[in-house]
């Protein structure tokens, strides 16, 4: 059934005026998303900033799978409609990708640790390998404590045990030799109890102090000139031309003739000291 001009004219105006009122309707909606949406993402409702616009980050999160909603960590959804190109929108950041870790090389915790004070010195006695450091209570050997005193040999007050030579040492007086000297000496026999006592007293040429010397006496035998195995000695300190008369018995000498010989030794060194040839008993 055909219509006339008259109705389609009609028809037309109609679909004109809801069209009309369609648009109206439009643009008001629109309206008042435009003005809703900016207080919504503001306060973190919704997100509905697409494809890279403002703080968008790439997709970070394991979980969430292509064509799902995300929720965000302050609990707003961004819808899977709203997603483009694998971007989201969080605005409290959740979407940020997560930064590495931190690589903590000296304790277990990325925080700050503590300082750990000690000694730090390999050479010390107490030193501390967990130590950062140092806080100067480094302990080290003690050295041996030098000790001071005359070292030449040749001096008189020669001090074995020093280290260090402490200029004291001292010495004869040239010129002033110190050889031991015999004086008075005589000798004594018991025929009883066949024993020879000497006597005698000796003297130093050197007045500086007392000397310990030794008198030696042999006995050979006269007529062969063989030793006869009697020796007996006597060590004493003198001084000077102190008058200290000493004496030595030698024991179980048979009678016969003999010839006695004395020896001095005095530091180290040997000298005759007199003697008697020929001697009957």
């Amino acid at each position: 059934m055909a219509l006339s001009q008259e109705e389609a004219d009609s028809i037309i105006e109609v679909v004109n005026e809801r069209a009309m009122e369609l648009r109206q309707l439009i643009i008001t909606i629109a309206s008042i998303i435009a003005l809703i949406l900016p207080a919504a993402e503001g306060l973190g409702i919704v997100d509905f900033t697409p494809m890279g616009n403002g703080d968008d980050e790439w997709i970070g999160d394991d979980d969430w799978e292509w064509g799902d909603d995300f929720t965000c960590g302050d609990g707003s959804t961004i819808e899977a409609s709203l997603v483009d190109d694998g971007y989201k929108n969080c605005r409290d950041g959740s979407d940020e990708p997560e930064d590495d870790e931190e690589d903590c090389v000296e304790t277990d915790s990325c925080e700050e640790p503590d300082i750990i004070y000690g000694c730090t010195d390999e050479d010390a006695l107490n030193y501390d390998e967990d130590a950062w450091e140092d806080d100067g209570s480094c302990e080290y050997e003690e050295e041996p404590e030098e000790t001071w005193g005359c070292t030449d040999p040749a001096a008189r007050n020669y001090d074995r045990y020093a280290d260090n030579d402490d200029g004291s040492c001292e010495y004869e007086e040239q010129g002033e030799p110190c050889d031991p000297e015999m004086y008075d000496a005589y000798w004594e026999y018991g025929e009883e109890n066949e024993t020879f006592t000497f006597h005698w007293d000796a003297d130093l040429a050197c007045q500086n102090e007392p000397h310990n010397l030794t008198v030696i006496w042999t006995i050979y035998d006269n007529e062969t000139g063989n030793f006869t195995g009697f020796q007996n000695e006597l060590t004493y300190e003198t001084y000077y031309q102190d008058w200290d008369y000493v004496n030595l018995t030698e024991c179980c000498v048979a009678s016969g003739k003999y010839d006695i010989f004395a020896t001095f030794e005095f530091k180290g060194e040997y000298s005759q000291a007199g003697g008697w040839y020929g001697i009957e008993v």
